[in-house]
């Protein structure tokens, strides 16, 4: 369960920036304008930060559980939708949908740390997540750039797919 959840922890925070590098290549194909390009990153990153407090919310009543899931089901689906996205707005849509199932992710799994842990491994635990959210920042820029050199561009979206279904 805890590699699973510093699986998904990772993803969401590779997620944030791996774009910055297919930016260009999205442009291309998907005809997307300066504006449509700024909401690429804006759209997911203003959704992660807006729903970090409903979702806990959300986790404590009906659920942390239930939440977690929810959002990892959701989190592969939008990339899924990203990947194959035909329209600079249904991409927008997908990456809006990737920031809100991004917020339930990582807030249930910085729940999950009161419920796996003793108090004291806890500050371990924290110490985990935040190393794991720390080295997915750079990583996503670098991980982009290989897959944009060597696969078809969807793949930049498409390698969270399984790994949101290995966590659910």
């Amino acid at each position: 369960m805890l590699g699973a959840l510093v699986l998904a922890v990772l993803a969401v925070g590779l997620d944030s920036t791996i774009l910055s590098i297919a930016i260009p290549t999205l442009a291309g194909v998907l005809h997307a304008s300066e504006t449509d390009l700024q909401w690429f990153s804006a759209g997911y990153l203003l959704m992660l930060a807006t729903a970090m407090l409903p979702t806990g919310l959300f986790g404590d009543r009906f659920g942390r559980k239930k939440v977690l899931l929810s959002s990892l089901l959701l989190f592969g689906a939008g990339s899924a939708i990203c990947a194959y996205a035909p329209t600079p707005a249904i991409f927008i849509v997908a990456r809006c949908l990737l920031g809100l199932a991004g917020a339930g992710i990582i807030v249930m799994a910085l729940s999950a740390v009161t419920v796996l842990f003793a108090e004291q491994e806890r500050p371990r635990a924290v110490a985990i997540w935040g190393a794991v959210n720390f080295l997915s920042l750079p990583l996503g820029p670098i991980l982009g750039g290989w897959l944009l050199s060597h696969a078809w561009w969807g793949w930049v979206f498409l390698l969270n797919v399984p790994i949101a279904l290995s966590c659910w």
